[in-house]
């Protein structure tokens, strides 16, 4: 009899007979790496051993078989491997993950009898008790393993048979209790009372998401004269600098057209110049929006060029996806029922109070005109920029964005590039944090630049390194961006910076963030 566990193991206090002769006799329990049941994918890096741990158990003394099954998720036959008994029903077994992409493991246990049968015997004759029946028991066993084999496996068996039968009492014991017996009776197992754990499902990763120091710059910034706006092929210049520092991506905010109504100026002055170029993060204008490259920073062309060129320097682009608009995202003309209007006929512009951010609108994703048309063009937009050669996407402020729209996002995107990579620019409740990981993200924005003493340090780490946070978020240990400047590196100088950059690369599995200007 095969035992799968139900799908819905809510306790039922008047479960039938009838029921309860289907239930696994044997329990497992608290497996992991597992987030909410299996509802979320737990993380894992190509060529990673992935650890799995168990509590499994049964009635009574007989030993126990436990074993790991997994696959890629495409792929149709199982792998398995034994798992090792820890001892107070702890079992422990690895497996390793060669490619990108889904995979599925489960736990498998039965009632290992021959193993029961050989620790029985060993007690017994070193107590000197009397094991007769024992030995007789034993030779049963091996002639139904001889009945239920086939080919060379049933004549090796039969040959064991035959062997015992013609031992005395102490011959027997000993090639009983020998590890070749053991090796023919476990192919032969027909594993009793065999239970099954549900499938669990592990998302694979190339091992960039598990580490990586980003360096941030804007590329307007890259000039040699003041007035005069740097572009793409300025960049140029600066990849064998941010390499031989030790970088791994380059990381740019966003690099598309920006708006013109309610530009900032200056330290967010609400008055710009004619010539102040504004806030990136202000999506959109005449030039085109998401999909689009801001004039000024070249043609679509000399990107593809730099991302290349950073390809030979060992570099890979990052983009920023923010998702928000301004006032002159040609989506507002286009599709105006994605976004959110107030009474009066005017659009409601993004606030956090007291902030102001005039510059820019939010979309509504679950506007009547939104569903499914603004979800699929966000998309595509990701999809577009990936087949420009971007393969990681830094997410601005996903924690305002609806959690069933980036699982399906992440979800749908690496079905067909498995390759790419989603960083969560997330400052907000850990519940919410931890969650962004579970629905896909492959790293976080950590409270890490906030923690300055020994103890607030050693205490964040800790409970990083804790369930339900190693399974599923990887902390960025960013150590400053352009619109953060935390105390303490404000006010203790250059050893400051080195002091964090030191901290954020001390580990492996966490990521540093660097800005240049």
């Amino acid at each position: 009899m095969i035992a799968e566990y139900p799908t819905d193991l809510a306790y039922n206090p008047h479960l039938p007979l009838s029921q309860a002769l289907l239930l696994p006799r044997i329990a497992i329990e608290s497996t992991m790496p597992v987030i909410d049941g299996g509802q979320f994918a737990a993380k894992a890096v190509v060529g990673q051993d992935v650890t799995v741990t168990s509590k499994v158990f049964a009635d009574g003394h007989d030993k126990l078989a436990v074993r790991i099954r997994w696959r890629a998720l495409q792929d149709e036959v199982w792998n398995s491997e034994v798992m090792s008994d820890l001892g107070n029903n702890g079992w422990r077994g690895q497996f390793n993950v060669p490619e990108q992409g889904r995979y599925v493991f489960c736990i498998e246990a039965w009632i290992d009898q021959f193993a029961s049968f050989r620790y029985e015997l060993e007690k017994k004759f070193g107590a000197g008790v009397p094991i007769s029946l024992e030995l007789q028991e034993g030779r049963n066993q091996v002639q139904m393993a001889v009945e239920r084999s086939t080919g060379e496996l049933s004549e090796q068996l039969a040959a064991l048979h035959h062997e015992l039968s013609g031992l005395l009492p102490t011959e027997q014991v000993a090639l009983f209790l020998a590890p070749r017996s053991a090796d023919l009776m476990s192919l032969a197992d027909h594993r009793p009372y065999l239970s099954i754990s549900p499938e669990y499902p592990l998302d694979v990763e190339r091992k960039l998401s598990e580490f990586a120091s980003w360096y941030e710059l804007f590329p307007r910034s890259i000039t040699d004269d003041p007035k005069r706006h740097g572009t793409f092929n300025d960049v140029h210049s600066r990849l064998a600098v941010i390499q031989d520092m030790g970088f791994d991506v380059l990381y740019f905010p966003p690099i598309h057209p920006i708006g013109r109504s309610f530009r900032k100026g200056p330290n967010n002055s609400l008055t710009a110049g004619p010539d102040d170029p504004g806030s990136p993060y202000a999506i959109g204008s005449e030039e085109g929006g998401h999909e689009a490259i801001h004039p000024q920073l070249g043609s679509r062309e000399d990107f593809r060029r730099l991302v290349a060129a950073a390809a030979d320097h060992g570099l890979e682009i990052a983009l920023d996806f923010a998702i928000q608009c301004s006032q002159d995202h040609p989506w507002l003309k286009q599709h105006p029922g994605w976004f959110s209007w107030r009474p009066d006929g005017t659009i409601k512009y993004a606030e956090n109070p007291p902030k102001k951010y005039q510059d820019i609108v939010n979309v509504d994703f679950y506007a009547a005109d939104a569903i499914p048309s603004l979800w699929t063009e966000l998309r595509d937009i990701v999809v577009g920029w990936v087949k420009e050669g971007v393969k990681i996407f830094r997410v601005d402020n996903p924690h305002t964005k609806p959690l069933p729209f980036w699982q399906w996002l992440i979800a749908d995107v690496r079905a067909q590039y498995p390759e790419v990579i989603f960083l969560a620019e997330a400052f907000t409740t850990p519940a919410m944090m931890a969650r962004l990981g579970k629905v896909g993200y492959s790293q976080s924005y950590t409270y890490f630049t906030w923690r300055n003493t020994k103890a607030e340090l050693a205490t964040y780490f800790s409970e990083l390194n804790e369930s339900p946070w190693r399974e599923c978020y990887r902390p960025n240990f960013f150590v400053n961006t352009p619109d953060i400047n935390p105390a303490f590196l404000h006010e203790s100088g250059r050893p400051g910076f080195l002091i964090r950059a030191a901290l954020a690369t001390m580990g492996s599995g966490l990521w540093g963030m660097y800005s240049g200007f």
